[in-house]
């Protein structure tokens, strides 16, 4: 027991320093979300452990670890299920609130939609698997099921990873803070977007010397670039003109970012500012243009986080569709050659 023990240890402190290393490095990377989840795993392991070691060094109280053992299983499984429970519930509650508030445009579905598919996911697909006995039709649902848990997989790790990415401490001396555009009202700005200049303000204060970059063209439907109305704003609360810089051009996330950097001076410090759903996307293509940057979230409704958050997650898969078709191709080869083995071995057998 006392070896196990010795070897959950080093295997702990062995993802806590890689976590570190992660963190302080480069935490945009999803390994920041898995490597806080390996080393919390591990740490959890090492505690069960640790009191088995003492159950066994320590007999007489036997019943009292045992209790508490007993005790903690029961609070994980009521944890999960509860979870689950207001997770569905919030996911439907939002989606019909937002739906309500913003209208039906179709990315208004996606909170209801995700509500509906976590409730079809653990009650109605598990019955799915019976509908047919052949073969073929089992090592489609394993193919189907290694890719959804694959998809729950990678969403939680970017959930964490984006959490890791709203936490900035010890950051040094930014020289320019880039504001991203969003939609205006006629020439100003929507309380989403006023929302982000603030935060913005907010982070120009705490950096003496520094400079705002306003990012957003002007889009088919608005009567002026978005930078303009955010200029505006950010000299109605008291911002010097002389310190602000307004980038025009730019139409999507990607061209905010490169636009921007094109108009700072070299080996400039910087940081991007957007509302805390999107961060985490935005640091994503900062980091495929080569630059380092940190990310600060602005405040958002809460109603409306949820359901941009799926939108946001849904584009970081587009962002990254190479890696995952790859993937989800594996998984496709691995049942493809699962089948031809079974099929192989069948045969061999009717002889």
């Amino acid at each position: 027991m006392l070896s196990l023990f010795y070897w959950l240890l080093a295997i702990f402190l062995i993802n806590l320093g890689i976590f570190i290393f992660v963190l302080t490095h480069e935490r945009r990377s999803m390994w920041a979300g898995l490597t806080l989840t390996s080393t919390l795993m591990f740490l959890a392991l090492l505690a069960v452990d640790f009191l088995i070691v003492v159950d066994t060094v320590h007999p007489e109280q036997h019943q009292l670890i045992s209790g508490f053992l007993l005790l903690i299983a029961v609070g994980i499984a009521l944890f999960i299920f509860a979870f689950v429970f207001l997770l569905t519930a919030i996911f439907l509650y939002n989606g019909i609130k937002i739906l309500i508030k913003e209208g039906t445009r179709w990315t208004n579905f996606l909170s209801l939609g995700m509500g509906v598919a976590i409730i079809l996911l653990i009650f109605v697909y598990p019955v799915f698997g019976r509908f047919n006995s052949a073969p073929w039709f089992r090592f489609i649902y394993l193919f189907l099921s290694m890719s959804i848990l694959y998809l729950i997989f990678i969403m939680v790790m970017y959930t964490l990873t984006s959490w890791l990415n709203l936490i900035n401490i010890h950051i040094k001396k930014l020289n320019y803070v880039v504001v991203l555009g969003a939609g205006l009202i006629g020439k100003k700005v929507t309380p989403l977007l006023a929302s982000r200049i603030d935060r913005g303000i907010e982070i120009y204060h705490k950096n003496p010397g520094s400079k705002l970059i306003m990012s957003g063209g002007q889009g088919p439907d608005e009567e002026i670039p978005e930078s303009h109305a955010m200029a505006a704003y950010a000299e109605e609360h008291g911002v010097p003109k002389s310190d602000i810089i307004i980038e025009d051009r730019s139409m999507t996330t990607n061209q905010n970012i490169k636009f921007s950097h094109q108009l700072m001076a070299p080996n400039s410090t910087l940081c991007i500012v957007t509302n805390s759903y999107h961060v985490y996307r935005a640091l994503v293509l900062a980091k495929r243009q080569g630059l380092k940057c940190i990310g600060y979230g602005a405040k958002t409704k809460w109603y409306f986080t949820l359901n941009a958050f799926i939108r946001e997650f849904i584009a970081y898969l587009v962002i990254t569709k190479k890696m995952q078709l790859s993937i989800i191709g594996l998984f496709a080869f691995i049942n493809t050659a699962l089948a031809i083995m079974y099929y192989i071995f069948t045969n061999m057998m009717s002889y």
